[in-house]
């Protein structure tokens, strides 16, 4: 694996990344002052890194560690958007491309969005940039993550047309809610079904408005993972004093996250059912 860098040397345009699995036996580290560099250079690059397991803790930082050079700063270009992340503090998701792509094909011109889980800006620069999206809230508490979502907003030219809502979208994003704001879209980035966390769904008042939902799910039970969205949006609209008849519009089958587990987007709409 390799990340682009910016930092203007012909060698070092590349990090080397090396698996998680190789030279995992420590006695490689007694002889690493000498094996690495000769390993760099083999691969033609002057910056070798060793992948990590992203840390199990709520920011998902990553362990990822510099084996030659000290700059772990890169840049990588997507659909002509560019990302720029310290690789030592955040990982990238390499495998949403497909997802990226298909939001960039949207037309947002007159919309207001809020990302609940923006990272780096993976799916807000794709709104942004593509998608022309009129105004985007991004929500996101990792601090590494905000840094490099200011710069690439910035380094895209699409800064004033973004409102970082830096820290726990549980306190950040019921502020936007307070607005009466017409929020045309909801993306709630995470891993995992916790329909009880949607913070945004009394922002979803007027007709047509969507949700783009992410969640890991078993291959077999895709259907149980659309009903279960179904029903428990229902059940908040309904504690909430709304009666909508909730329908998922569309599943897009991502990636495989895990042998048998497909990373899978929903994009839910809601209708307001008259009494």
């Amino acid at each position: 694996m390799s990340f682009a860098s910016s930092d203007g040397n012909d060698l070092g345009i590349y990090i080397v990344v090396l698996p998680v699995t190789a030279f995992k036996d420590p006695a490689w580290d007694s002889i690493g002052d000498e094996l690495w560099p000769i390993i760099a250079k083999s691969l033609n690059t002057s910056r070798l890194a060793h992948q990590g397991h992203v840390a199990p803790t709520g920011t998902r930082d990553s362990t990822l560690e510099i084996l030659v050079r000290d700059n772990g700063c890169v840049n990588h270009c997507e659909n002509g958007i560019l990302y720029s992340f310290n690789a030592t503090k955040y990982m990238f998701s390499w495998g949403n491309l497909s997802e990226k792509l298909r939001m960039a094909r949207l037309d947002c011109t007159d919309e207001v969005i809020v990302d609940l889980f923006s990272g780096i800006g993976y799916f807000v620069l794709t709104f942004l940039v593509r998608a022309k999206a009129k105004l985007i809230y991004a929500c996101e508490w990792n601090p590494h993550a905000v840094e490099a979502l200011k710069y690439n907003l910035q380094a895209n030219s699409v800064s004033d047309r973004c409102i970082v809502l830096e820290g726990d979208n549980r306190i950040t994003a019921p502020k936007v809610c307070s607005r009466e704001l017409p929020i045309e879209s909801v993306l709630v980035s995470f891993l995992q079904v916790r329909i009880a966390g949607l913070l945004l769904l009394r922002a979803l008042r007027i007709e047509g408005r969507m949700l783009h939902m992410h969640g890991n799910v078993k291959d077999s039970g895709e259907g149980l993972w659309t009903d279960h969205i179904s029903k428990s949006i229902s059940e908040i609209a309904i504690s909430d004093g709304h009666c909508w008849e909730v329908t998922v519009e569309h599943v897009e089958r991502v990636k495989w996250y895990a042998p048998h587990i497909h990373h899978l987007v929903a994009d839910v709409k809601f209708r307001q059912i008259k009494k």
